[in-house]
């Protein structure tokens, strides 16, 4: 795992107290000697190795420095005073983002904690009556002798949301420790874990009026971005040219004497790059800024070495230029912050965020009954455009409807039967879908999907932001989804996230469905983009979301097909009995059928290829 920690490693081994800590340091706030790890307590007593940064750290010393003795400056050691003051609660002290495990010697256990939203990974395995744990699943495949196999379950779940839901990984044994979670080992005893924090669910919302929402969510971004910011190693962000990212840079360049650095890459191709935005947004905040182009060559060339830092499939196609560019911008920077979670926190994935308001209607809420004769019938004619002739049983019906990544008979068709159940509830991890979205209960069907996705979703982009930023041994910090920011930007009414451009525009959403009314009819991010007003020219703080493209449907025409055919076909693939024979030969074949007409995307074609990729990486076999 050099390349998260290039600057330093440590290794604490124990074979009396039958303990072993291993570090590797990516040296940010004091660069000294003293920042090493694992680091120990002045008495001996506690070790502890950390993956992050807490932001509060000065304060917490502060405080904490009447009952502990420091010999360091550094984030790190105020870690070991909180467990020395507060034991198991000292995660509730903390804001930041962390991955942290910590060996008491004394009580002969470790407490391992992660952060409320689950920026920083943790993996955790029990084979051969040993606890290992690792910020990367290979740190427990290296060094623990336990088979590597492929963790069927995860196949379906990869295909609908993009990455293995809950604590499951692609590997069989292997598990994700759950956000907002702190646990206990003790020897030849089950883990205790328990929940520290969850996301905040405000049935009953209080409307302080837009001046005071306003200022105090530009208040705790500033305060949030500020933290971030702080390092003793060059800073740069992310900059795409849509809202999130400009906002951000925009909040950086304003308490900054400095101009900030500022990156982005985009395709050759038409209509795959922002970076005339980008450049827009550098020149309008005057930002030392880099673009970088990527082609399709080296995208492919670069896939599986991303795949091989993630232990995993990747999560979506924009991860390879997101890890080019990150190895780019470590040539001038260490730290870089970047504007994921926006979406999720401020209503930014409108069309599936709006159709909460498509549900409420479809089952006669909403005004329906008030409605004409005539109002009736073309409401349910505009909505027959998006749903067909589908009628849900419930919102988590509805939900499923449209939020896999793949739709399910596509999945359905192309998984074998011979290893994945066939049911939809399987197929779609309905129950587990139906246990998220029951915690938001009480509150409007749009704010339960926003709710479902900063559940389900984030935790999927924040993966890819840790994978892509700390491959090049690039931190990658998040201020949007502090967790004072979420705390209060939860507790808003929704027409601060979602938002009538009128109320003739009110009027008329009445009789549309939400894929017609989305960023048409609304305004979606609504309070961000306010925000953002401030900062940048009109075109990007009034800009639709882009997302960030790549040209995987051209490239099937092109080369991409015949590589995922001469490796998914050979005699050597390692996931071809995953799949149904026919429709794989459909997909892939020479029988003319081509992805369109198959019903299969250039975006299937890519994730067939990464597993392939994932399997040979880790000799995996079916």
């Amino acid at each position: 795992m050099t390349h998260r920690g290039p600057d330093d490693a440590g290794v604490y081994y124990s074979p009396k107290e039958g303990i072993a800590l291993g570090h590797r340091r990516l040296s940010i706030i004091d660069l000294s000697t003293d920042g090493r790890q694992p680091m120990f307590s002045p008495d001996g007593a506690l070790g502890i190795v950390i993956n992050g940064e807490i932001y509060n750290f000065r304060e917490l010393r502060e405080e904490l420095k009447r009952f502990y003795k420091f010999r360091t400056k550094t984030d790190t050691e105020v870690i070991l005073a909180a467990y020395a003051r507060w034991g198991t609660e000292s995660s509730k002290h903390l804001r930041g983002m962390f991955a942290f495990v910590i060996w008491d010697k004394k009580k002969e256990q470790l407490f391992l904690a992660r952060d409320r939203l689950g920026i920083k990974p943790l993996y955790w395995s029990i084979h051969g009556g040993n606890f290992y744990f690792s910020s990367e699943i290979k740190g427990i495949l290296v060094s623990s002798d336990m088979p590597r196999m492929l963790n069927m379950r995860s196949i379906p779940d990869y295909f609908s949301y993009r990455y293995p839901l809950g604590e499951k990984t692609f590997f069989e044994g292997v598990h994700s420790f759950p956000p907002g979670h702190w646990a206990t080992v003790r020897r030849g005893r089950t883990p205790s874990v328990e929940q520290y924090w969850t996301l905040p669910v405000v049935v009953e919302k209080h409307d302080p009026g837009e001046t005071v929402v306003l200022e105090a969510t530009e208040k705790l971004l500033k305060d949030a971005v500020r933290s971030h910011m702080v390092s003793d190693v060059p800073v740069g962000a992310y900059l795409s040219g849509g809202l999130d990212s400009s906002t951000l840079v925009g909040l950086m360049a304003e308490m900054s004497p400095h101009p900030i650095k500022t990156f982005s890459i985009g395709f050759s191709e038409d209509g795959f790059n922002e970076l005339e935005e980008a450049r827009l947004v550098a020149r309008h905040l005057g930002t030392d800024h880099t673009e970088i182009l990527m082609n399709e060559t080296e995208y492919i060339g670069l896939l599986p070495e991303v795949i091989l830092h993630k232990d995993a499939p990747l999560h979506v196609p924009n991860e390879v230029p997101l890890y080019a560019l990150s190895k780019e911008l470590k040539k001038q920077v260490t730290v870089v912050l970047s504007g994921e979670g926006a979406d999720e926190l401020f209503g930014g994935y409108g069309r599936i965020f709006r159709s909460g308001y498509d549900f409420e209607r479809m089952r006669g809420a909403g005004g329906v009954d008030g409605f004409s004769r005539e109002e009736q019938e073309t409401l349910f004619s505009h909505l027959k455009q998006k749903y067909g002739n589908h009628s849900f049983a419930d919102l988590v019906d509805h939900l499923l409807f449209q939020y896999p990544y793949t739709p399910y008979e596509t999945t359905h068709s192309l998984l074998s039967e011979r290893y994945f159940p066939l049911k939809k509830e399987e197929v779609l991890n309905r129950e587990y879908v139906r246990h998220e979205l029951e915690k938001a209960k009480g509150l409007h069907p749009s704010e339960q999907f926003m709710h479902l996705f900063q559940r389900i979703h984030l935790l999927g982009i924040l993966g890819r932001l840790d994978n892509s930023s700390m491959g090049a041994s690039v931190e990658g910090r998040v201020p949007f989804i502090d967790h004072a920011v979420v705390e209060y930007v939860s507790s808003l009414p929704i027409h601060y996230k979602m938002r009538w451009k009128s109320d003739e525009a009110s009027r008329r959403a009445r009789l549309l469905n939400s894929d017609e009314i989305s960023d048409v009819e609304d305004t979606t991010k609504y309070l961000l983009r306010a925000i953002g007003k401030k900062f940048l020219p009109p075109d990007i703080s009034n800009r639709k979301k882009i997302g960030f493209p790549v040209p995987l449907n051209a490239w099937v025409e092109s080369s991409l097909k015949k590589t995922a055919r001469d490796t998914l076909l050979s005699p050597d693939a390692r996931s071809t009995p995953l799949y149904d024979r026919v429709t794989l030969n459909k997909l892939l074949g020479d029988d003319g059928a081509s992805a369109k007409s198959a019903r299969f995307s250039g975006r299937d074609v890519w994730a067939l290829l990464n597993i392939e990729f994932w399997m040979r990486a880790y000799g995996i076999r079916v």
